[in-house]
């Protein structure tokens, strides 16, 4: 029988000399449940393996290898395993400054990035929301 892995690791990055911060995790659980929580920063999170399960906005989404989840700051969401082999990810946290002006601070002219489907699998893998 195999050890259980529940391993998080971050990482904190500058942009330029002040520029605001981009934290990264990377993460393998095994069984490790999130309760409901929110971010203050865009969540941007690529499935590396296994596969999870979020509930978010109502539905249930869920992520195999190569799925990518953007969530809008202020979201709640939960997140666990959706199978016995766990899930592995990763997720950049970008403060909303950064896409809303850019890393150069021009403003966007259109305002806050928005979409209604915060799931984004690539045409190999075949995550569902469910």
């Amino acid at each position: 029988m195999s050890a259980r892995r529940e391993e998080a690791r971050w990482t904190r990055a500058t942009l330029g000399r002040d520029g605001p911060p981009l934290d990264l995790l990377t993460a393998h659980f095994d069984q490790h449940r999130y309760a409901p929580h929110a971010h203050d920063e865009y969540t941007i999170g690529v499935c590396v393996g296994g596969s999870e399960i979020i509930d978010y906005r109502g539905g249930r989404i869920r992520t195999g290898p190569g799925s990518i989840v953007v969530l809008a700051p202020g979201e709640m969401h939960t997140g666990g395993p959706a199978a016995s082999d766990g899930y592995a990810y990763r997720a950049l946290y970008a403060e909303p400054s950064l896409l809303t002006e850019g890393i150069l601070g021009s403003p966007r002219t259109s305002g806050t990035p928005s979409s209604t489907t915060p799931n984004w699998p690539p045409p190999c893998a075949s995550p569902t929301r469910t």
